[in-house]
């Protein structure tokens, strides 16, 4: 199928690909299908796109490749949702802020995308570790 983007124009997607978000994005619950484009000349970056809404796409990383050490603990009942056994068996992603001065770009680590890679669900979720931060600096932008 083909969908509207405000980055990158029309693009075809596969319908296995779209991620089902039952609950929506935080402050967006009405988008609920969402897909994961690579970001041109980037392999850590992507965008969650709204298959719905052409203008709505978030950049996102993986933060285990800037904070190996990452484990947010997440409720079990929120596993449920996404018919996970445990964390160990998401795939976590992060939701960066990019603004126009690169240097202050920061990573919301204390509300994580969590996906059921297996049966396409997602959902943004709380971590209850009190150390993250939803504006954790970070250093992802080489400097020119």
């Amino acid at each position: 199928m083909k969908i509207e983007t405000k980055f990158f124009g029309e693009i075809e997607i596969e319908e296995e690909k779209i991620i089902n978000f039952p609950n929506g994005i935080i402050g967006f619950e009405d988008l609920k299908r969402f897909v994961l484009i690579d970001h041109p000349g980037s392999d850590i970056i992507k965008w969650l796109q709204s298959v719905e809404e052409k203008d709505f796409a978030l950049p996102i990383i993986d933060p285990l490749s800037f904070f190996p050490e990452y484990e947010p603990i997440i409720n079990e009942s929120d596993l449920k949702n996404l018919e996970l056994s445990s964390i160990e068996d998401a795939v976590i992603l992060c939701i960066l802020t990019v603004p126009k001065d690169l240097e202050s770009t920061t990573v919301n680590l204390k509300a994580p995308i969590v996906l059921n890679p297996l049966n396409r669900i997602g959902d943004q979720l709380i971590a209850e570790n009190p150390e993250y931060k939803i504006k954790q600096p970070i250093k992802i932008f080489a400097e020119n």
